[in-house]
Formats: structure tokens, C-alpha cells, sequence
């Protein structure tokens, strides 16, 4: 959360001010109160433009930036920097894999202690305001791919003298400018390109898309890096570093694009940012640095709660909870956005009837479950015990919240916003019961789906000598089926030997392979062996994967050289044969714990832990018309929310 030394800093220095007959207009006279002793210099800049008739837009586009200046802080330019040196000095040299992990962790733990922040409106100099007006007005009137830009535009996406929250306060715009241009001096000549603001933002990133390389690394400890040229060389990174190098590459070169995210996903944990153009012609674009071109594919198929775009300005209802009540939801806590959810999706304005304490806030948040607690995603106001929230995603479950003192206290029913924007709210029947099967904890997403030409068919074997000669095929495992199932053998017949193959010459991809003994039900394992044959890539030619009991590692089998055999060390006729395909882990697995919740009277009520003995588990005596919780205890960290009709879960 925005911590309240912001709000008592603000305060002190308005309270110390004295109020006087506005000058400037009621809201810049309120940023000059804030900017305690630096406000000479805050009106040296007023008064140079108000002096002139002809710079009266410009006057207009200075009002705008002390207006929204309050708030906005800066990294002292000296100590940042060279923080930002020390960092390109270890990138260009030879260190790499642990020890390059290690001295970037030990850069940033050198530095932190003595990067300071300031107040923008209490240090910032009039000549760098003046220049900064200036020079962006220039920007404006003479680059071709920005004429399509209204004033309102300009002052959001060109005038502000930073595009990232604690950019220090320097001549940015100008000393990037001809770094890594790429082809944008060249697209120009083309009349199709010559004012295509999408064009030029794709003519810059390309430059860097064989350079850039930025991979995630779980346990780096970075500073923010805030310096192109640092972040260009910078090896660590994930969509958020993208997409600042993305916004930082273009906005020096006057392009007009956006840092949009939102503060999580509506079915997963997360949150996840990228680059928005502000684009000519059509609509606008939205991409992911080095990830995808603009234009190209990007998470069209996913759902979204709330989308918001980093702005100059704050958000006002955000800004007002946060002066008034002294802290806000840490996944709210970028302050300077705006909604911009309606130019993603379907979206419906919302009233929501409260249920449980307050606590006196006039304040809401909207929540997404985010595998493991509710993160809110925005803010509304309270009025006549219900909440109201404007362009809210559909489709998707919702918790109303209250926060107070960095807790998150639920305040209404989950409820969810269907696709065509109405609302309902699940409720535990606690008189009727039934029982609940689920195959999965986890809902499957696209990265599955984009493996399936690994995924083929399947054949299983018996016979009763271990080189399967006279062997009999018993069970064709189909290829509709790309996460986990069983099967029962076409002959029961009790044999020693069985075997997992392909079903032609292509690679075919297994996770894990149980068998379950006819007269008993109960599941047996025999002793693995299979062929001597080159080993191509152990990751997935080690055939101990197929019993080794982890649903992430797996085993190809591949025509009829590569297959993996069980030795039972009797014969034994089987009741079923169960598999799960190579995939995401969430699949069900035998012998592990699972726990199923259900949401009543405010907060996750366990129904049971039960450990599962088939690719399946059965919850019974469930209240029905519930929310319910699926939560692995074995393993993982991806469990999810569903309701349960028709014999199948329906997740969110």
C-alpha cells in the first residue's frame, strides 16, 4: 500500500502554506501550497508563458503538469545513474549463470540505501520545465506520426517531462532520441508509413528484437532500471521490463504509446503489463515488446477484469481514498492511471449490495480470486450499503472489499458477472447435497493446446514374454484426449509384460501411466524397463518419468524403438489403465492430497482432505450451488475457484 507518510507530507506542507486569492486557478493553486519553498520556481514557469498571447497553449500545458505534479517523485539523478553505470559495467563483461545473478543482487543491495526520492513540485527548476514544454511542443508540431494527436493527447502521451513513476528529472527525451532508431528515419519516404504512429513504434522495438533479451529469473532483486540504454543490456526481465524498455524507447522518440496493465488476472495469479499505441488509423494496438509485434496477437482470447493505463494524472477516486483514509490496496497502488478497461472487451457498470461490516470507509474495492486470496483490481464508492463500479469486465467472478489498515475484508457474496452483464450470486445450499468429480484442480489454458502435435494417440501392450513378441494390443488411448483419462483394455486376459508405445512414427508425449488390478480395484506398479536406444534429449527420453510419481516430467515414446515396459513379475489382468498427458501438473495424481472449500458466511469453509487414488477424486455430502475451492496440499501452487453443474466443473 501507498504508505501515509505521503498523505502527512502533503499535509504538513499545506497546512503551512497560507491560503491566499488564487492566482492560477483553484487546482494549481493548491499544487503551488504543496510545493512549500520551490514555488517561485513553479511560477517562474506560469509567468513566462502567461506573459505571451501567442503561448497561450503552452501556458495551458504548464497548468497541466504542476496541476498533477503533487504525488510524482524522482530518483536523484547522480546516485540513480550511477547505480544504472554499475549495472551496464557488469552486463557488458563476461560474467554469466550464478555469479552474474549474484553481482547484480549485490549492485542493487550496494545501492538502495542511497537512491533517495524527493517530491517532483518541491525540486524541480524552472529552465528544465521551460525546456521540457518546449521541446515537446516541438515533438508535436513537426513529427509527422503525432498529427493526429488532439491537445488532450499531447499532455498525456508527449508533454509529461517523465513517462515512468521515479524517472529521474533529466533531459531524457532528448539524449535517447537517436538511440536505436531502427528504421523509423526510413519509413517516412512511404506514404503509408509516413504518419502511421503504429508503423514507427514497430520501426524502433525491431531494432532490438535480436538484442534485447530479457529472461525471468526468480530470484533477482533488481532496482528498477529506468535508463535505455541500461535496460537494453539488462538480462533479466519479464513483461513488466519489457514493457517499460517499450515505453521508454518510444517515448523518447515522441511516439505515442502507453504502459497499460492490469492488476490481475480474473482466473489466475498476476497481474501483467504491456505497450498501447495511440494509433493513426483504426483502433489502438496493443503488444508486448519482444513478445509481440504491434499489431500481432496478445492474449486476445483471456479475459479481463480491469485494465488501467499509466498516466501523468492521478486517478481521482484513487487520489481522494488515499487523502482521506491514508493508504489503498497495494495492487492499486499506481496511482497515476486511468481505466481504459472499455478498449479491451465487453464491459457493464454494476451496483452490488453489501453484506458485511464497513467499518465507515466510503470506499469499495472490486476483487478478482487470485488462486490463493482476493486482490482488488478497482475502486468504487459506497452508497446506500451498495457498491458501484463502472466498466467492469464480464464473465467473471467478483468479491466486493473493504480495506483498512492493509487488511482486505470481504464485504459482499462472491458474485459473477456473466457475458452478457448480468449478475449472480452463488450460495451453498446447506439442505441439499450431492457429490462433486473433478479430474483437474486447475482449469487447462492455451499453452496445452500448443503442444498437441506431441500428443498423439497411444497403444498399450501385453504379452507374456518381456520382447513382446505375439504381443496383443489392448488399449488405443485417444488423441481427442490431451490431458488425462483411463481406459479399460479390450482383454483382461492376466498377462506379465505390458508396454506404453506410439501408435505411429511420431513423438507422443506421457506424463505419468498407472494401471489398476481387475480383481482387486487396487493400483500396481511393476518394474520399468525398456530398449537401449540413444538418448536424444533427457528431459523427455528418460523413461523413469513415466512412474515417477511428478505430473511435470514426461516420457516420448516414438514408433516402435522407443517405448517404455512394465514387469509385474506375474501375470495380471487389468480393470482399467489410467494416463495423464504431458502438461501443466494440475491433472489429479494418484496419492496426493487434495482439500475442497466452499464459501460460507464470509470466508472458505473446508469440506474435506481427502487423498486421491484414481486420475479423479470424488468429494461427497457437498452443499449444493456453491462456490467451491479446489486446493492441491500435495504439490503446486495453481488452484482455482468453480461452480459445478452438469456433472463437470465450470471455472473462474
Amino acid at each position: 500500500m501507498l504508505r501515509l507518510a505521503f498523505r502527512r507530507t502533503l499535509a504538513i506542507l499545506s497546512v503551512a502554506a497560507v491560503c491566499a486569492c488564487s492566482r492560477y486557478g483553484a487546482a494549481v493553486d493548491r499544487a503551488l501550497r504543496y510545493a512549500g519553498d520551490n514555488r517561485a520556481e513553479l511560477e517562474k514557469v506560469l509567468d513566462h508563458y502567461r506573459q505571451n498571447p501567442a503561448d497561450s497553449q503552452k501556458y495551458r500545458a504548464a497548468e497541466y503538469l504542476i496541476r498533477h505534479m503533487p504525488y510524482h517523485t524522482s530518483y536523484s539523478a547522480e546516485s540513480y545513474y550511477a547505480y544504472c553505470d554499475a549495472l551496464d559495467s557488469l552486463f557488458s563483461s563476461d560474467t554469466d549463470g550464478d555469479e552474474l545473478l549474484a553481482k547484480t543482487n549485490a549492485i542493487a543491495a550496494e545501492f538502495k540505501p542511497l537512491l533517495t526520492l524527493s517530491f517532483d513540485i518541491q525540486v524541480i527548476e524552472a529552465d528544465y520545465l521551460i525546456w521540457n514544454i518546449d521541446y515537446s511542443f516541438t515533438q508535436w508540431q513537426t513529427l509527422d506520426y503525432l498529427r493526429h494527436l488532439r491537445f488532450e493527447d499531447f499532455c498525456e502521451y508527449i508533454l509529461p517531462y517523465k513517462c515512468a513513476e521515479k524517472q529521474p528529472l533529466d533531459t531524457w527525451k532528448r539524449d535517447w532520441v537517436d538511440f536505436g532508431r531502427g528504421e523509423l528515419d526510413y519509413i517516412g519516404q512511404i506514404k503509408d508509413y509516413k504518419f502511421n504512429a503504429r508503423r514507427a513504434a514497430e520501426a524502433v522495438n525491431a531494432h532490438f528484437e535480436d538484442s534485447v533479451k530479457m529472461q525471468r529469473v526468480k530470484d533477482v532483486k533488481l532496482i528498477e532500471v529506468l535508463r535505455l540504454n541500461t535496460l537494453a543490456k539488462q538480462p533479466y526481465g519479464d513483461c513488466f521490463d519489457r514493457s517499460r524498455f517499450g515505453l521508454l524507447n518510444c517515448r523518447s522518440k515522441g511516439i505515442p504509446v502507453a504502459f497499460d496493465f492490469t492488476p490481475n488476472w480474473p482466473d489466475r495469479s498476476g497481474g501483467h503489463y504491456w505497450n498501447n499505441i495511440l494509433a493513426t488509423k483504426r483502433r489502438n494496438i496493443d503488444y508486448e515488446p519482444f513478445r509481440s509485434y504491434p499489431g500481432s496477437y496478445h492474449y486476445t482470447d483471456n479475459g479481463l477484469a480491469k485494465v488501467f493505463r499509466e498516466t501523468y494524472a492521478p486517478h481521482p477516486l484513487l487520489l481522494e481514498a488515499l487523502e482521506r483514509e491514508g493508504s489503498i490496496p497495494k495492487s492499486l497502488s499506481r496511482l497515476f492511471m486511468k481505466d481504459v478497461t472499455d478498449e479491451y472487451g465487453r464491459t457493464v457498470d454494476i451496483s452490488v449490495p453489501l453484506s458485511g461490516k464497513r467499518a465507515g470507509t466510503k470506499y469499495a474495492y472490486l476483487a478478482v480470486f487470485d488462486n490463493s486470496q482476493w486482490v482488488p483490481v478497482d475502486i468504487g464508492r459506497i452508497r446506500r450499503n451498495r457498491a458501484s463500479f463502472t466498466s467492469v469486465g464480464r464473465d467473471i467472478l467478483y468479491l466486493v472489499v473493504g480495506f483498512r489498515d492493509g487488511t482486505i475484508i470481504p464485504i459482499s457474496e462472491p458474485f459473477i458477472v456473466d457475458s452478457r452483464g448480468g449478475i449472480a450470486f452463488p450460495h451453498a445450499d446447506t439442505t441439499r447435497f450431492g457429490t462433486i468429480r473433478l479430474d483437474r484442480k486447475f482449469p487447462a489454458f492455451s499453452h496445452i493446446y500448443s503442444i498437441k502435435r506431441y500428443l498423439q494417440k497411444g497403444r498399450i501392450q501385453a504379452a507374456d514374454n518381456p520382447g513382446f513378441r505375439r504381443a496383443e494390443t489392448v488399449a488405443e488411448l485417444p488423441e481427442w484426449n490431451l490431458l488425462s483419462g483411463e481406459i479399460a483394455p479390450s482383454d483382461t486376459l492376466p498377462r506379465r509384460y505390458w508396454r506404453l508405445m506410439s501408435s505411429s512414427n511420431k513423438s507422443t508425449d506421457f506424463a505419468e501411466l498407472y494401471f489398476y488390478e481387475k480383481e482387486t480395484g487396487q493400483r500396481i506398479t511393476g518394474t520399468l524397463f525398456s530398449p537401449s536406444v540413444p538418448i536424444r534429449n533427457p528431459n523427455y527420453d528418460t523413461p523413469g518419468h513415466i512412474n515417477d510419481n511428478d505430473p511435470l516430467t514426461y516420457f516420448a515414446v516414438q514408433d516402435s524403438t522407443r517405448w517404455v515396459g512394465f514387469d509385474f513379475g506375474k501375470p495380471v489382468a487389468l480393470e482399467k489403465i489410467a494416463y495423464i498427458r504431458r502438461g501443466d501438473g494440475n491433472a489429479i495424481c494418484p496419492g496426493d492430497e487434495y482439500g475442497l472449500y466452499y464459501w460460507q458466511d464470509g470466508g472458505w469453509k473446508l469440506l474435506e482432505r481427502k487423498r486421491a487414488e484414481r486420475i479423479y477424486i470424488d468429494f461427497d455430502q457437498v452443499p449444493l450451488g456453491g462456490l467451491y475451492y479446489i486446493k492441491g496440499l500435495s504439490r503446486g501452487e495453481q488452484d482455482r475457484v468453480f461452480l459445478y453443474a452438469d456433472g463437470v466443473p465450470v471455472w473462474y
